[in-house]
């Protein structure tokens, strides 16, 4: 993983796994002590920054950004960057060997395609040809997949995946 963090863009439907299979691939990087960050892109406002309390009354007042902490945890409130993309996840993750981004494409990520319950290619978010890696319940698809040169993986293959990303 030398050269700076590698970037792992998920995508799929809603509710095909892409949380679950995510938070097993991070369970299994600290395991190993390799340090990671997720991020998650949403069609919808967060519901984190708790009302009334003082970051998120300095952040409607205009501070952007107003950060909340704790012994134990941060919370930055503020506007996203113009921008999403490899050098500014970068920036906001310097201590991390891999990013996650859950929803979030980003150009030169390993781009992974989670299917849930498919058993068809047409059912799929993406197709085949546009994605470096599957994670799929269906046999079928992985060998489909596997066929055409990508990476496939069950679900239940966290560290299968890590071993692939980190080599």
């Amino acid at each position: 993983m030398s050269g700076g963090p590698v970037i792992v863009s998920i995508v799929g439907w809603s509710g095909t796994g892409k949380t679950t299979f995510i938070e097993k691939a991070i369970e299994e990087c600290a395991r190993r002590a390799i340090p990671v960050a997720a991020f998650k892109k949403s069609r919808h406002p967060a519901d984190l920054a708790p009302d009334g309390k003082d970051s998120t009354r300095f952040h409607a007042a205009g501070a952007d950004p107003s950060v909340y902490l704790s012994g134990t945890e941060m919370l930055l409130l503020g506007s996203p960057p113009p921008s999403m993309d490899a050098s500014t996840l970068k920036t906001l993750s310097p201590r991390a060997a891999i990013i996650f981004c859950e929803g979030l494409e980003v150009p030169g990520a390993i781009r992974v395609l989670v299917s849930g319950e498919e058993t068809e290619e047409k059912a799929l978010k993406r197709p085949l040809g546009d994605v470096d890696v599957l994670v799929a319940r269906s046999a079928a698809l992985r060998a489909a997949a596997a066929g055409r040169g990508l990476a496939a993986f069950d679900p239940g293959s966290a560290a299968a995946f890590i071993d692939h990303i980190v080599s």
